[in-house]
């Protein structure tokens, strides 16, 4: 009799849980925002523009009518090689690996990316405060279209 009470009670605390776990996951808000296709549509972006500044920045690249042109005392090797290793870090949010990352991560990340990518332009490009502030407006419309 006693094995008989404790399954009745262990079943229907069962029970209540299940019920409770599918009230709480109906009621939660679907993931269209922070979804991994809109980080790696954002990234894309990113990436596009870390490959602008990076090309016109190259001074083997030869890029006609740069828009982000080295100021006279920028290190520009050392900006092109910190900006290939941005250019890496955001393209990673475009494979199917970024997955493994939450979206705290991945916004995380992300920021740190567009920080960096703020101060090589502010510091080392002619008009620098402008551009970044360009730079960073497009990029805002960018997301925005994105995630609408």
């Amino acid at each position: 009799m006693e094995i008989l009470s404790v399954l009745v009670v262990g079943s229907v605390v069962t029970w209540l849980m299940y019920q409770n776990i599918n009230k709480v996951t109906a009621n939660m808000p679907s993931e269209k925002h922070g979804s991994f296709e809109s980080y790696a549509a954002f990234a894309a972006t990113v990436s596009d523009m870390i490959r602008k500044v990076k090309n016109d920045l190259d001074e083997d690249m030869n890029s006609t009518h740069p828009l982000f042109v080295a100021k006279e005392d920028c290190d520009t090797k050392a900006r092109v090689k910190e900006l290939l290793d941005l250019l890496r870090q955001s393209a990673f949010y475009e494979t199917v690996m970024a997955k493994r990352k939450t979206a705290e991560e991945a916004e995380a990340a992300m920021a740190k990316i567009l920080h960096k990518l703020d101060t090589i332009i502010s510091t080392c490009c002619v008009n620098g405060e402008k551009l970044a502030e360009e730079v960073r407006e497009n990029l805002h419309r960018e997301y925005q279209k994105i995630e609408t």
